[in-house]
């Protein structure tokens, strides 16, 4: 019945892997925030809590798509440009490293020829371009809808969490004894600490980024520093976009602004990765560096973007049970 009850969900076991992380993660918050509630109210903390965890994810998002579509507007306007009048290439272009002039001759042959654009579009096949678009949407539709399943899933969590952790630990307890309620707690200490080194440290990442991109005179910064946030919880994902910004500010003349970007990224990335984040995982987790780098990599490998919490959960069990099973309970490895 278990298997044919997994068979009938699994489409949504990505929902309800992201509602128990989550809600795994957020529960000592969540236990405060029940607690500041008067008692007529508390009925209501489910579904308050549940409003501030999807206003946390959905409104970096929005905010992202809102820019994001000014750009595209802008964008439109300048191929209508570049398709009615041609569009004259800027200084900076032919500046860029490596892939200057290969652009710039594109440019010349594309976008400065009226007409050519609509040309070059159809050359690299026009069906292609709008069904890559169409799989783009349904994909999109199909985030969205595990989004908001995880939502309602959490609500549920967070009103009967008490009363499953209690089954769950009972369950295990009976069939596992002692050693596996202890494993239990690691596992959520570890997902615990994976979300803190991750989901917070590249908060911190972004903020700190964003600023020197502010001051630097990147253009629209804040959506530079909120990108670069998001994919700093990807290993070397950071690294790309700041790179990325310290190429358009070497093109655009501001070399010494380019140079303090790549220095204060890199730093930026060093202290997180080598210091911040091993300490806040590993702690939780008694997990080596190592095994830390390992868990993710392979999580995101196998489970995609989900990986990177289950990856570590899986190795600090392994490695729990290792030290346990061998006796070496305070050997590094």
């Amino acid at each position: 019945m278990l298997l044919l009850a997994l068979w009938l969900i699994h489409n949504y076991l990505a929902a309800l892997a992201w509602a128990g992380i989550i809600a795994l993660a957020s529960w000592p918050l969540y236990g405060r925030f029940v607690s500041r509630l008067p008692s007529k109210a508390k009925h209501w903390a489910p579904i308050l809590f549940t409003s501030l965890v999807a206003l946390l994810f959905l409104g970096p998002l929005a905010y992202i798509l809102l820019v994001l579509g000014g750009e595209a507007s802008l964008l439109a306007r300048l191929l209508l440009e570049a398709q009615t009048h041609g569009l004259a290439p800027p200084d900076w272009v032919q500046r860029i490293p490596f892939a200057g002039k290969s652009i710039l001759s594109w440019w010349n042959g594309v976008l400065a020829n009226p007409g050519g654009f609509a040309t070059w579009f159809q050359k690299i096949g026009q069906g292609a371009v709008l069904g890559w678009i169409r799989l783009f949407g349904a994909e999109m539709l199909h985030r969205s809808l595990i989004l908001l399943f995880a939502l309602l899933t959490l609500y549920f969590l967070y009103r009967d969490g008490e009363m499953l952790a209690m089954r769950l630990l009972s369950l295990i307890q009976k069939h596992l004894g002692q050693p596996g309620t202890r494993h239990a707690k690691r596992a959520v200490d570890t997902i615990r600490g994976t979300v803190n080194g991750l989901i917070l440290v590249g908060l911190a990442e972004g903020i700190l980024l964003g600023l020197a991109y502010w001051i630097a005179d990147l253009p629209s910064p804040a959506l530079w520093g909120a990108l670069t946030g998001l994919l700093a919880v990807i290993p070397f994902g950071m690294p790309a976009l700041y790179g990325a910004a310290s190429l358009i500010l070497f093109a655009q003349g501001n070399q010494t602004a380019a140079l303090a970007i790549l220095i204060w990224g890199t730093l930026v990335m060093l202290v997180s990765d080598h210091v911040v984040r091993p300490m806040l995982i590993g702690d939780s987790a008694k997990l080596p560096l190592i095994w830390i780098l390992l868990g993710i990599l392979g999580g995101i490998e196998t489970f995609g973007l989900l990986g990177i919490f289950l990856g570590p959960v899986v190795m600090a069990t392994l490695v729990s049970l290792w030290r346990e099973w061998t006796h070496v309970r305070d050997h590094p490895v």
